[in-house]
């Protein structure tokens, strides 16, 4: 007697190349998460602040930006609506970081022009979904 087996599933294609900033001012989350993310094989760049966010931005061309929303100078609303205003951006997936995850907070991400919204600690099956990995 004969068992058939279903065949193996496609591995998913490694994210070679796929640019993702990281904005946050938790340096030991950013500096995990970062960690994380290259090992599932993105190219990543991290900023502390909103401002080096922009300049990361304009230089670096990111396809994701996962952007904490309480952040020191410019928070993570005003990041958005500049990356949204710039047309170099206006491609990139922006991911909005947040402690609190109440649907003001959602309804006010989703009008900077925030693509999605995560909760900390992120879930990372979640964010590797919206990467596509």
């Amino acid at each position: 007697m004969s068992t058939e087996f279903p065949p193996p599933a496609a591995a998913a294609k490694p994210p070679h190349g796929v640019r993702v900033l990281i904005v946050d001012d938790n340096i030991d989350a950013t500096s995990g998460l970062s960690r994380l993310l290259q090992l599932d094989g993105y190219d990543i760049r991290v900023a502390h602040d909103g401002r080096t966010a922009l300049v990361i931005a304009a230089a670096y061309q990111p396809q994701f930006v996962l952007l904490d929303i309480g952040l020191p100078d410019l928070d993570g609303y005003e990041v958005a609506r500049n990356l949204r205003g710039d047309p170099r951006h206006r491609d990139v997936v922006i991911i909005g970081i947040s402690g609190y995850g109440e649907e003001d907070h959602r309804d006010r991400a989703q009008a900077a022009g925030f693509d999605h919204h995560l909760v900390k600690p992120i879930d990372l099956d979640a964010l590797r979904t919206i990467l596509g990995h």
